[in-house]
């Protein structure tokens, strides 16, 4: 099975324009960016609950790494389009946690979905390979698939 849609390509040439905090609001808030397959009024959660923080953050995580936040809008826009297209749902508020200490700095995103564990671990793998064959798997934002997660 084809994962990646006929003409389907993301680079970071998709979002040159995107700001921090489109990228951040699109993080925050699921339903606009993935659309039908999230919940209305669904909103991420994020362990220090302090969103400007939670910006500067990835700010400086994104300059250290030279990467725009339109290339990482880019990878976040292609797990929202494949959830989409294999018909997923998120069921759970998505999960942000951004990590910076010594020489060491991440962004993870957890995406929890209407699944069990085995299926959302499947589909997980699917996505990253699919990530893998648009060259998204090396932008700071590690973004996982997950069973069905806790609701706020």
């Amino acid at each position: 099975m084809d994962l990646v849609p006929q003409g389907f390509q993301h680079t970071a040439k998709c979002r040159p324009l995107c700001t921090i905090q489109r990228l951040v609001d699109a993080l925050r808030h699921p339903p606009s960016i993935f659309g039908k397959a999230s919940p209305s009024g669904l909103e991420a959660d994020h362990e220090e609950r302090d969103w400007n923080q939670a910006t500067q953050d990835i700010q400086s995580i994104l300059d250290v790494r030279q990467v725009s936040p339109g290339e990482v809008l880019s990878k976040l826009t292609a797990a929202a389009r494949f959830v989409q297209l294999h018909e997923l749902r998120l069921c759970g508020n998505p999960w942000l946690h951004v990590m910076r200490f010594k020489n060491v700095a991440s962004i993870s995103y957890l995406i929890h979905l209407d699944l069990d564990q085995e299926d959302a671990n499947t589909w997980n793998e699917r996505f990253h390979s699919m990530l893998a064959s648009q060259d998204l798997l090396d932008l700071p934002l590690h973004i996982n698939l997950r069973e069905r997660g806790p609701h706020r």
